[in-house]
């Protein structure tokens, strides 16, 4: 029998997860892989708890993923420290964290991203487990920069009807020059009677769309912080 890795994620939301989800499988091979989705809601006010969203078990696994959505951007990392230690005695091997840069500006990202990456003293000896990324300037950037999939949306959406009418063409321009790509998209979809709300299924449906052979050997070299997430799980999945 041979050991199946434990990876776990925390992640600001549940259009991370959908594609964290998505993109482990492509990286580790869906057959590889059971894929755990958890919702943690409550705290502060209320009694905090966490529920199973779906479960993606492969009988052949060589990895265990456990995906936390945690709620917001800024319960990430306190997830994180509250549950390092109680994952590391579960066999965890690494603990990755993902949120995204806005609302903050770019001029905030290397203070966030220092702040983000230090663990208290009494969690120093988990360092080894411990990555956290900061999605610049959001996950949908991500998206935009697989603008092919607008097109399947619509096939209305090409760059030249989209700029007509927005002023922008996301098939020409660099997505990180874009404050906030989610509205972005919104107002894409809006051109053709659609709306981008970040409901479940809706970014299930996008996420589906996108190319993930583009994202992983062409657009990552373009986005650090996506270069960043791939390399990382691609590390776990040759040992290393």
């Amino acid at each position: 029998m041979h050991e199946i890795k434990k990876i776990a994620f925390f992640v600001e939301g549940q259009t991370e997860q959908i594609f964290v989800h998505r993109l482990v499988k492509e990286i580790m091979g869906s057959g590889n892989t059971t894929i755990i989705l958890k919702k943690i809601s409550g705290g502060t006010n209320t009694p905090k708890h966490e529920f199973v969203r779906s479960y993606d078990v492969s009988r052949k696994a060589k990895y265990s993923i456990l995906i936390y959505d945690c709620g917001a951007d800024n319960r990430v990392k306190s997830e994180i420290l509250e549950n390092i230690d109680s994952l590391y005695q579960n066999g965890f091997s690494a603990v990755i964290g993902l949120r995204d840069l806005y609302p903050l500006s770019m001029d905030e990202l290397t203070r966030l991203e220092k702040g983000l990456a230090y663990l208290p003293h009494h969690l120093q000896q988990r360092k080894h487990l411990f990555d956290i990324v900061v999605a610049v300037r959001e996950v949908e950037t991500w998206f935009l920069a697989e603008s092919s999939f607008l097109q399947k949306v619509d096939g209305r959406l090409t760059g030249h009807y989209i700029e007509k009418h927005l002023g922008f063409n996301p098939y020409l321009i660099d997505p990180l020059s874009r404050q906030h790509p989610a509205a972005d998209l919104d107002c894409i979809y809006k051109l053709v009677g659609k709306s981008y709300t970040k409901k479940y299924y809706q970014v299930e449906k996008l996420v589906k769309k996108l190319d993930f052979n583009v994202i992983r050997h062409q657009i990552r070299h373009k986005i650090t912080s996506l270069n960043t997430l791939i390399a990382l799980i691609e590390r776990l999945k040759k040992g290393n």
